[in-house]
């Protein structure tokens, strides 16, 4: 996906954004004075940082020296050194991340170079691999033989109904079960987390164990903004049979006809898959109709569908099938085979469309409680806003996109009640606004806690049954800080915390995250990169994605590479060739993560078998002189 004007330009952006670094011309000095020049400044650079930033622990010591030690490094331009030192035959320090000054060292060695003294401490590649196995281990669970990277799955309430799926889950490689504290309640929560471990004793009684025990990960939802309710319409009700890849009904969709209810309506219950209610008027049984019996009819687009009947399940209540997706208003007739005539009753109101293209305006309503709704003859659309306190510092002309990216706008005006916005995204088709949608404001700057109180409620819930938590929407150490006290309070300061990386402001204060997280018991870095690209620009995502992995490679910290892997696989069974790729890279992460869809299973064993092979031969490429993210509050 591509978006103009994107909030990130990955040079000349200014303080906060991208930055190319740069350091004095050194051109005309021999090989050995450069690197000898360069280390001294990379010490001179670290011991200064490190007294801002004490930490209590040994092996915390050698990662901080280290972190800042490679955050001095790429504070310069190597280029010309870099290309100097190949042409020697020498290490060009392009994969230096976990020993820094060792690494520089033994090029010095070579070079007959005396280093300059100091205190700083200096992991050797060993210290820097056995101290990420230990903290990975602490945070993740031991790894799976024949691959060191875990798989993490989001499950949703409904897998708790599938005990054959969550066995498979389990065998075909889930280490970790994630669950979104932003969906359901600890009611479900708890129920799937009885379902795991069932399917787990199952497997034990069975003599199918895989030997260990299934993590849990909770996310907090945090204070995710999102467009609020919509006002409601009435309008024909779709009713949607799921589909297979290549678009043919995939199985029936199943409801009920009832005589009894009010109105005809959609239904998801907690756990269940999708279904529906046709109210029945002027009707008082259905005990003239035959089970297997089709039920004819033209549902509101004049296109003939059929329900088959499955089951009886009371005198004026029957359960049924639809195998196509049909739209049903009030007055539609139902005939049976046997002749019997049905006829729909009224439909309930649903949630407004918002439909925007290119120049449209809408407005965001600062009043969470305002009803978004349609465009009119007198005013543009309008949709309100779920947090109205991450409004305050957007100002006109910043950038504003809804739903992860999908449509895009710029702020044109601001006033007490609300925000005018002009639609930029996307310009090739209609867009439809709809409830509870993510809103990224990437320009304007944000204070909002990372930690609610609603958080904190749920932090109860997560200590006594999970065994680590999510913090999402991170944007400095001071979150990190919170998320701490919050659980000492509890009695647990050595539960396991993953940063969830996911707004500018996070990625430009990763470094003071880490090193924050450095003394905790448990600590990682999630890179959460579907927030993330809205916020950095997509084209700038790979850059940053690289970024925060040589940082957590540079201070020994786990990190989970996550969103959207192997994402239309999990959906549709099928995957792109390209996401075969983008998931193999998950070998350089300690967790891969992969969200929900009706093919998991499948995306499961196909990243574990991908990781698998990686394993045997993983090589990095990096070069060291390319741009890098500014680190603030570091030098």
């Amino acid at each position: 996906m591509t978006q103009e004007n994107s909030p990130v330009q990955l040079k000349s952006v200014g303080e906060e954004k991208m930055n190319v670094a740069t350091t004095s011309d050194e051109s005309g000095l021999s090989l050995d004075k450069k690197i000898s020049v360069l280390y001294s400044e990379v010490v001179s650079k670290t011991e200064k940082a490190r007294e801002k930033f004490p930490v209590k622990k040994k092996d915390s010591e050698f990662s901080r020296d280290n972190l800042l030690a490679y955050l001095a490094l790429r504070d310069k331009d190597l280029s010309s050194l870099q290309m100097a030192l190949a042409n020697e035959g020498l290490s060009s320090l392009g994969r230096l991340e976990g020993n820094v000054l060792s690494n520089i060292e033994r090029v010095m060695a070579h070079l007959e170079l005396t280093p300059k003294e100091t205190v700083l401490s200096k992991p050797t590649s060993q210290f820097a691999y056995s101290t990420l196995e230990g903290r990975s281990r602490a945070l993740l669970g031991r790894p799976r033989d024949g691959r060191r990277t875990r798989i993490m799955v989001t499950l949703d309430p409904a897998t708790m109904y599938q005990p054959e799926l969550l066995e498979q889950l389990l065998i075909s490689g889930m280490d970790i079960a994630r669950i979104n504290c932003a969906h359901d309640t600890p009611t479900e929560w708890l129920m799937l987390i009885n379902a795991i471990r069932t399917a787990e004793d199952r497997l034990i009684q069975r003599g199918k164990g895989i030997g260990r025990t299934c993590r849990i990960l909770m996310d907090l939802a945090g204070p995710k903004i999102r467009t609020g309710e919509l006002s409601l319409e009435s309008r024909p009700l779709k009713l949607a049979v799921p589909k297979d890849p290549f678009g043919n009904p995939s199985r029936m969709l199943e409801g009920t006809l009832d005589c009894e209810a009010g109105q005809s309506e959609k239904l998801s219950l907690t756990g269940m898959m999708q279904s529906f209610t046709i109210a029945l008027k002027n009707q008082s049984s259905l005990s003239s109709l035959n089970l297997g019996e089709r039920l004819r009819f033209t549902d509101s687009r004049g296109r003939t569908r059929f329900f088959v009947l499955l089951e009886k399940l009371t005198p004026t209540k029957a359960r049924v099938g639809l195998s196509r997706t049909a739209f049903i208003e009030e007055g539609i007739q139902i005939k049976s085979e046997s002749g019997h005539i049905l006829s729909t009753g009224p439909v309930k109101p649903q949630p407004a469309e918002i439909m925007v293209k290119v120049k449209d305006t809408i407005r965001l309503y600062r009043d969470p409680k305002k009803l978004g709704k349609p465009a009119s003859k007198d005013e543009p659309a309008s949709i309100s806003c779920s947090l109205p306190e991450a409004l305050k510092n957007v100002k006109i002309g910043d950038s504003i996109f809804i739903d992860d990216g999908k449509i895009g706008g710029k702020v044109l005006a601001a006033n007490p009640d609300f925000l005018e916005i002009e639609i930029t995204s996307p310009t090739d088709s209609v867009a439809v606004i709809k409830p509870e949608k993510g809103i990224n404001l990437p320009e304007s700057e944000n204070d909002l806690r990372a930690l609610t109180e609603e958080d904190i409620q749920n932090l109860e819930f997560i200590v006594q049954h999970a065994t680590a938590v999510g913090l999402s929407f991170v944007h400095r150490s001071q979150d990190i800080l919170d998320l701490e006290k919050a659980l000492s309070k509890l009695g647990h300061e050595d539960f396991g915390i993953v940063a969830k990386i996911e707004t500018k402001e996070a990625i430009h204060n990763l470094a003071e995250i880490i090193l924050t997280g450095l003394d905790l018991a448990r600590f990682g870095v999630l890179i959460a990169r579907g927030d993330l690209a809205v916020e950095v620009g997509f084209e700038n995502l790979a850059f940053v994605q690289e970024d925060i992995l040589c940082m957590c490679e540079a201070s020994h910290m786990p990190v989970v590479f996550a969103t959207q892997v192997l994402e239309t696989l999990a959906k549709n069974g099928l995957p792109s060739r390209a996401e075969i790729t983008d998931a193999a890279m998950g070998i350089r992460a300690e967790c891969v993560m992969l969200n929900k869809g009706p093919h998991i299973l499948e995306a499961t064993k196909t990243l574990s078998g991908l990781l698998s092979v990686e394993e045997k031969h993983q090589m990095k490429k990096r070069q060291i002189f390319r741009e890098f993210t500014k680190q603030q509050g570091i030098f």
